[in-house]
C-alpha cells in the first residue's frame, strides 16, 4: 500500500472518529430535537427582513431587526381574535427565532365559511446579545415548514 492510500486512509479513520465522538457534530450542531419540536409548533414567516441596528457602545453587544409577515387565518372569520409574534428562545448557544400564533378563547365555538382570503400581519422583534455567549442565529419556518434561515450575530 502506497504512502498516500494510508495518509488517506488514516485521515478518513481520524474523521469518523471525530464526528461519530462529538454528538454535536455527529448529529448536525441546529438539528437538536428542541429546535425540531419548536419548527413543528411555529408558525411560517413570508417576506423575511433582517437587518442590523445599534447593539450598544460595547463591540461585544449585538443587535439585529427581524421583520416577516404571519398568515393569521384563511378568511377573517379564522383569524378573529388571533394574535401573532416573534419569539426568541436560547437553546444552547444559538439564539432561535419562531413565530407564534396565539389563539382565540372562542376558537373552536365558531363557525367560519371555506371562501380563501388569506388574514396576514406583520410581525417585527429586535433580537439582541453578546456576540461572545451567542453561536447563531436561526429563524425557523421561513416561507415553508421545517426551513431555517441561519446567520452569525
Amino acid at each position: 500500500m502506497s504512502a498516500n492510500k494510508i495518509a488517506a486512509l488514516v485521515i478518513t479513520l481520524v474523521s469518523t472518529l471525530v464526528t461519530t465522538s462529538n454528538p454535536a457534530i455527529a448529529a448536525g450542531v441546529h438539528q437538536s430535537p428542541a429546535i425540531e419540536k419548536l419548527s413543528e409548533k411555529s408558525a411560517i414567516i413570508e417576506e423575511l427582513e433582517t437587518s442590523r441596528t445599534m447593539g450598544g457602545i460595547n463591540p461585544d453587544y449585538f443587535a439585529w431587526v427581524i421583520k416577516g409577515r404571519i398568515e393569521l387565518g384563511f378568511n377573517r372569520c379564522d383569524a378573529a381574535g388571533r394574535t401573532a409574534e416573534l419569539k426568541i428562545k436560547k437553546i444552547g448557544e444559538d439564539l432561535v427565532v419562531h413565530a407564534q400564533i396565539k389563539k382565540s378563547p372562542v376558537e373552536g365555538t365558531r363557525v367560519c365559511s371555506m371562501q380563501l382570503d388569506p388574514v396576514f400581519i406583520d410581525v417585527e422583534q429586535t433580537v439582541r446579545g453578546a456576540r461572545s455567549a451567542t453561536g447563531m442565529i436561526l429563524i425557523l419556518n421561513v416561507d415553508r415548514q421545517g426551513s431555517h434561515v441561519e446567520f452569525n450575530p
